[in-house]
């Protein structure tokens, strides 16, 4: 044991004395730091694991405004739309808030037959974006600029996800599109160059949006580069179902035009190949003829424009679908001239007349030929809104004047 008389008596020389250093407060309790971080997040986690109606915020460049959507709605097709599926797209933005991206973007695949707008479009690049699908990403950012090349939550995500040099249509044709699901965008206005090669069964597919209100008449021209080919042209709607019938050009190297008259903002597909196996260059061009008149769209009642008393409008029926709507107020009660004359001379109109109520109150007589002038007279009430509407027979189309006095 140790002498306790020697207990202050200092060690001998030549001994070393052991000194234990003080470690730092963050060396010896390390491993609070983990323990720490791990109950920061033990709230989340939970909630990721056993509580499924979590709610996170909205993706990067997820469009959840619905009045947005309305508006677009109006701007793109040029009426309200439909609340039903305005509440899909709600349903979608809720199921994205909650982490279910799958059947969010299945919500808004369904909704897009309903709600074609950019924005909608957007977001389901957006949600397969999230789901790490690539090319249906692309597609719907397709479709959302096919609808407003500009439109600028898509170009962000665009640039965001890396995919802007992938997205606008190419001045040829990218192979293979021999079928609907592989078909190439074209967009109004800007040519396209492809080929159908010397070998059985090519075909080429493309599709496009037809433009934003007023309805206008498209014109899709197919024409051959080549002296061996004999371009046959097909067009679908999102359905598949052929809305025009088959067109040939007349022979070899010869060009093939065909115009129609579809709504706005609609998907179309075409197929191009060539006649008994012919085959050669061409070039496709789908254009917007801008057919319509200033005062469109007034295709409606409720969307007729409204003139004045003695001012002469110059319009036109461009096609058998086409009707004009105008509205006007009698300052006094009695009765007003309207005066209805074809500025082309195979054009045989036709005139209703509206109350206020929107009731129809009768029709002109019929005019004897082509080119005859309508003159009717129309009893009214002071200072109340009467309704006229023009109309074409027999599918004939072309300019007139409207005077109601």
């Amino acid at each position: 044991m140790p002498d306790p008389e020697n207990r202050g008596t200092p060690p001998a020389a030549g001994k070393r004395v052991r000194r234990h250093r003080r470690r730092p407060l963050l060396v010896r309790y390390w491993w609070l730091v983990p323990l720490l971080l791990l109950l920061a997040f033990v709230p989340a986690i939970w909630n990721r694991m056993f509580n499924p109606r979590a709610i996170y915020a909205p993706l990067p460049g997820y469009i959840t405004d619905t009045s947005r959507v309305e508006q677009e709605y109006v701007t793109f097709l040029g009426r309200p739309a439909n609340p039903a599926a305005t509440a899909q797209f709600d349903r979608a933005s809720e199921l994205m808030r909650h982490g279910n991206y799958a059947t969010a973007a299945n919500v808004l695949e369904a909704a897009a037959k309903d709600l074609p707008v950019p924005a909608l479009f957007n977001n389901l690049g957006v949600l397969y974006g999230k789901l790490k699908d690539g090319q249906h990403a692309i597609r719907a950012f397709r479709d959302a600029l096919a609808r407003d090349h500009d439109y600028e939550p898509v170009r962000a995500n665009l640039r965001r996800m890396n995919l802007a040099e992938s997205i606008d249509p190419r001045a040829e044709e990218l192979e293979p599109n021999n079928d609907i699901s592989q078909a190439n965008a074209v967009w109004l206005d800007r040519p396209v160059q492809a080929a159908i090669a010397p070998s059985v069964g090519d075909v080429d597919c493309f599709w496009f949006v037809t433009p934003r209100p007023p309805r206008d008449r498209i014109s899709v021209s197919v024409a051959s580069q080549s002296s061996t080919l004999i371009p046959r042209l097909r067009i679908y709607d999102r359905n598949g179902n052929m809305v025009t019938g088959i067109k040939v050009a007349p022979s070899a190297g010869a060009a093939l035009r065909f115009d129609f008259s579809p709504p706005p903002s609609t998907l179309y597909y075409l197929q191009v190949d060539g006649v008994s196996g012919s085959s050669g260059a061409y070039t496709l061009t789908v254009s917007g003829l801008h057919a319509y008149d200033v005062y469109e769209p007034n295709d409606t009642i409720l969307s007729a424009t409204r003139i004045a008393l003695g001012q002469s409008i110059d319009a036109n029926v461009m096609d058998s679908d086409d009707t004009d709507f105008y509205s006007f107020i009698a300052p006094t009660g009695g009765s007003v001239n309207v005066d209805v004359t074809p500025r082309d001379g195979a054009l045989l109109l036709g005139l209703g007349m509206f109350a206020p109520d929107l009731h129809n109150i009768g029709f002109a007589p019929d005019p004897k030929a082509p080119g005859e002038v309508i003159h009717q007279r129309m009893q009214v009430e002071a200072n109340q809104m009467y309704y006229v509407q023009v109309f074409s027979k027999h599918d004939t189309t072309g300019a007139y004047s409207l005077v109601v006095r």
